[in-house]
């Protein structure tokens, strides 16, 4: 009875808003997610990046060879089924799935997928990963289901972004000739899941009835509700008329606590830091920074900005699903005591005294200016971070304000290195903790002060990192990956570019009332990545009616 009301009040929403030929086919399982902003035109081309195209494109409408999950690195089979690297790491070749069958009827094989990455290479502005940059040079299918990359240098983290990328049918878009404006409005796909109706405030798909993952999808259709903010979002999870919505909120326990049949699961995909900007004194300085890094709780930054929520970051920055697997029982114990009087006294060890007033000065003997650390303007967790990080260096001697900026401003600032201290996430991670490490601390991605560098913000650089970085993306042997990955932990550690403040989490909010199989701790078969993307079709696919 309950299932009845619930799929009324969803009639109700969407009828006001798609016409009444919308629901001919009647689904009796309608899965349904909120979302806290608008979506824009109906576009559905798969090759722009997730804000320019409709929702469903790439989580149910078009799939990729593989799904990557970032927080472990299982791979999971799509439209490929296995893969293997040559000797050298420079051919990776790819078995693609017998029996698929585009949406119109034709079927899928492993031309489709070649097509695909030589269309990107032909169009470089569809090319959003870089792939054709970072040494691929031919994609070739060697017979109906095999494809061949070849690669003139060994690159093997490239492989989640070939696994990843959405396939599309060579017959309809190899005559498509301006990709990067096309809106594909009837979009042609292997997913689980077709287009059905569209419009500001409701967007539906329907169960593709032959998919071929047979008995899955559980459900017959996908919804999302467009709604202007977080607490509205929530109110429909709450009342039951959302299932699922990706929604930062400030105390997801106190939400799970108080309200019936909520839950919510934030897996730890990256980090919050604080960054130095080691191109100006004292934070070229690896001894000053390591005494700063040392004098910074943590644990009081990670309960005041989330409530308990989310934990404070690991020393060595590897996020806690990685950790097993690439770090050292030595590596995970490294570093990251939290201890102002020891701080205090490698400050004075390293040359930064103290005067008469408590006031810590510089090697010149002067006192230390007043460092502005950098926010987003608004940012209440980054501003109450750099609250106590303030408080913190404040027993050091050490002065600070907050810096808030609007996005541009901030990035800009953060990029340019213009900033003193910075709180930013981690621009850069993956399933490995190289994707961190290299977007990071890679020369290639730092650049002079008052320059743009693509994610390296502190501009610190390591010989060492850079040769580790070298030796990871050349093999695919994993006692060699951890080698090199123990080696960029330590230099890291060391050198104290950053301090990891916090996990940073993904955002999943459940209503469980209708549905199980929702994606958890216990069951982490996809990222809680959102509910565009690639790894949300899994979801889709698991969940089932009560």
């Amino acid at each position: 009875m309950k299932n009845a009301k619930t799929f009324a009040k969803f009639a109700l929403v969407l009828t006001a808003a798609l016409s009444s030929a919308a629901y001919a086919q009647n689904p009796k399982s309608t899965f349904t997610v909120v979302r806290n902003d608008p979506w824009g035109a109906q576009n559905f081309n798969p090759f722009l990046p997730n804000s320019q195209h409709l929702l469903p494109t790439n989580s149910a409408i078009y799939e990729s060879l593989f799904f990557v999950n970032s927080l472990n690195g299982k791979v999971t089979p799509v439209l490929g089924t296995k893969y293997a690297w040559s000797k050298d790491n420079k051919t990776l070749t790819v078995t693609t799935r017998s029996g698929v069958k585009w949406t119109d009827n034709q079927a899928f094989n492993a031309d489709d997928v070649a097509f695909t990455f030589n269309y990107m290479k032909k169009y470089p502005v569809l090319d959003l990963a870089g792939v054709w940059k970072n040494g691929l040079t031919s994609a070739k299918a060697a017979n109906a289901n095999t494809v061949v990359f070849t690669f003139d240098k060994a690159n093997t983290p490239t492989f989640q972004f070939l696994a990843q990328q959405p396939i599309v049918p060579q017959h309809l878009w190899a005559s498509v000739t301006d990709p990067g404006t096309y809106t594909n409005a009837k979009p042609i796909g292997t997913g689980p899941f077709v287009t059905d109706t569209y419009s500001q405030q409701a967007l539906r798909v329907l169960k593709n009835p032959n998919y071929w993952l047979k008995g899955q999808p559980y459900v017959d259709a996908v919804v999302w509700l467009s709604t202007s903010s977080n607490d509205a979002a929530l109110f429909k999870l709450i009342k039951g008329d959302a299932d699922y919505g990706y929604v930062g909120i400030s105390d997801p326990i106190a939400f799970a606590k108080q309200n019936k049949n909520t839950e919510y699961w934030w897996p730890t995909n990256n980090g919050n830091f604080l960054y130095f900007n080691t191109t100006k004194a004292p934070f070229s300085d690896a001894g000053f920074r390591r005494a700063v890094s040392s004098a910074i709780n943590t644990k009081e930054v990670a309960q005041k900005a989330y409530a308990g929520a989310v934990p404070a970051s690991a020393p060595s920055a590897i996020i806690p699903a990685q950790q097993d697997k690439w770090l050292s029982a030595s590596d995970k114990n490294m570093g990251g005591k939290y201890n102002p009087a020891a701080a205090d006294a490698a400050l004075t060890a390293a040359g930064y005294k103290k005067n008469a007033q408590g006031v810590r000065l510089g090697k010149d003997g002067k006192p230390l200016p007043s460092y502005r650390i950098l926010v987003g303007a608004g940012w209440t967790d980054f501003i109450t971070m750099a609250q106590v990080v303030g408080d913190n260096l404040k027993q050091l001697g050490i002065n600070t304000s907050i810096d808030q900026q609007a996005w541009a401003g901030y990035s800009g600032s953060m990029q340019s290195a213009t900033y003193d201290m910075g709180i930013s996430w981690g621009w850069g991670n993956g399933p490995t903790p190289y994707y961190l490490f290299y977007q990071s601390f890679a020369p290639e991605l730092s650049a002079a002060a008052g320059k743009i560098a693509p994610s390296n913000l502190s501009r610190y650089t390591n010989p060492d990192i850079t040769k580790a970085l070298q030796t990871f993306r050349s093999t695919s042997d994993l006692a060699t990956q951890k080698k090199a990955v123990a080696v960029m932990v330590s230099a890291v550690m060391k050198d104290a570019p950053w301090v990891p403040l916090t996990d940073r989490t993904q955002f999943n909010l459940y209503n469980t009332s209708r549905f199980t199989g929702f994606p958890t701790a216990a069951n982490p078969y996809n990222d809680a990545s959102p509910d565009d993307s690639i790894g949300a079709r899994l979801m889709y696919l698991n969940v089932k009616p009560k």
